[in-house]
């Protein structure tokens, strides 16, 4: 029976068949791939809104990845890491009318094009300060004795950003398993509808 993380995330998943040369040493082939892109919070002094990277399964605050942490039998467990630090749009633009208001009575003008636009970055990078970042976990499972990879997603977004992490990472190709992967493309091309789809059926 195929081990089945859900710890965090959406109950949904995308299977994909792993195709590409596996190694002997397995643990130490995808400890590598998950130490390269291991998850690494956003510097605050930073313009960086977003950042994502691999993490434990059970502890998303270390990327140690130590065999005991990873390793289930025949299946690696971890999760991907996503961290973001938006400022509200709509607080941004109060803050930045309160000061434009106060700068027009005590200047007698509006601010120029330039004076907005700096006193608007000093703003943000205030508010970006005092500001939490929000985190979501996604569970990742790769079965290395099937050779296939489940993310527990449903966000096509990040589903991409975990395929394109572990493809390099693991100098493989994750084909989607669906139908249409695992059918000659003659035989798939000689399929038709069904009378009943169609509307035929006999009264």
């Amino acid at each position: 029976m195929a081990l089945m993380p859900i710890l965090k995330g959406s109950i949904a998943f995308s299977r994909f068949q792993l195709v590409g040369a596996v190694p002997k040493d397995t643990r130490r082939w995808v400890t590598k791939a998950l130490t390269a892109h291991a998850f690494e919070p956003i510097d605050l002094k930073s313009d960086d809104d977003r950042s994502a990277g691999f993490v434990e399964l059970e502890a998303t605050d270390r990327t140690d990845f130590s065999p005991g942490a990873v390793f289930q039998g025949g299946h690696a467990l971890f999760s991907w890491k996503v961290m973001k630090l938006r400022v509200p749009s709509a607080v941004l633009k109060s803050e930045l009318m309160t000061w434009q208001q106060a700068f027009e009575e005590r200047e007698g003008r509006p601010p120029g094009r330039r004076e907005r636009a700096e006193q608007k970055d000093t703003i943000r990078k205030a508010l970006r300060s005092k500001q939490e970042p929000s985190m979501k976990v996604f569970d990742v499972q790769l079965d290395l004795d099937g050779k296939e990879l489940r993310v527990w997603a449903s966000s096509r977004t990040i589903v991409d950003e975990v395929l394109e992490a572990l493809a390099t990472g693991l100098d493989v190709k994750l084909i989607p398993r669906v139908p249409a992967s695992f059918v000659r493309a003659d035989v798939l091309d000689a399929l038709e509808p069904t009378k009943e789809l169609l509307g035929e059926v006999a009264s």
